[in-house]
């Protein structure tokens, strides 16, 4: 029995403000005509994304980020500095009037990419597994993402270096998450993979092995499938109406 089909749209680079204009305009695609998405991105600059509940004026809690351009999620937690590392969205169909975050969509994306960085002798484990799993006040409210700790949250030496978040829809549920493959300057004190092992983990050959994985864990065939013209131009509607608009970054 052949398997049902996803769409794989290849790796590609963007400026912070087009691509959370894509995963929005995806997950709208995703609603209309349920077909499981994936994707994996870049990132054309440096940049800062905020999430959704995040005040703007905590900025100045980092200043060594303080000239790259930002943009607001529209997911929730904390700050991401964008730049060494390996970006991918996911957006399923799910039941109309589902609620709630789907842990089992964080635990089944995670643990592929678990199994993708075995194949570089990289051993990362959930914080639940190595922790007790439970965010204390300190380190939830920490301004950037990557210095707090989640129980999905996958850890290597004791730094994170995967971390995603979730945004429903009536009929789709996206998730994107961030693999810090290495430093920036930007924000030295959170090192990446390729930081913390010998073995040098290729940003092109671990993308592979996921979409791998995910084919296999979702039980899908994915089918490459760029952008469409009319998706772009959709992307940027979606772009003028809330990530570029001034008042959509400064919200809170």
């Amino acid at each position: 029995m052949s398997l049902p089909i996803g769409r794989l749209v290849p790796y590609r680079v963007f400026s912070g403000v087009e691509n959370m204009s894509l995963d929005q305009m995806l997950q709208e695609s995703v609603d209309q005509n349920q077909q499981i998405a994936l994707r994996f991105y870049g990132w054309r600059e440096p940049t800062l994304s905020f999430g959704y509940f995040q005040s703007y004026q905590e900025r100045h809690f980092h200043p060594v980020s303080s000239s790259v351009s930002c943009v607001r999620r529209a997911t929730g937690g904390g700050s991401l500095l964008h730049h060494h590392e390996l970006t991918y969205s996911l957006t399923i169909p799910q039941t109309l009037g589902a609620i709630g975050p789907r842990l089992d969509v964080y635990q089944q994306v995670h643990k592929c990419i678990i199994e993708a960085l075995i194949n570089y002798g990289v051993m990362v484990k959930p914080f639940s597994k190595t922790q007790n799993g439970l965010c204390g006040k300190s380190n939830c409210e920490q301004f950037l993402c990557f210095q707090r700790r989640t129980a999905e949250d996958l850890i290597l030496n004791g730094y994170k270096v995967v971390g995603s978040a979730q945004r429903k829809s009536r009929a789709s549920l996206l998730q994107h998450g961030s693999l810090l493959l290495s430093s920036s300057r930007y924000a030295p004190e959170l090192p990446g993979v390729n930081d913390l092992v010998a073995q040098r983990v290729g940003l092109m050959e671990v993308m592979d092995s996921i979409i791998e994985h995910v084919s296999d864990s979702f039980q899908i065939q994915l089918r490459e499938d760029d952008f469409h013209d009319q998706e772009i131009t959709r992307a940027a509607e979606i772009a003028q109406l809330r990530f570029e608009n001034e008042r959509w970054l400064h919200r809170r």
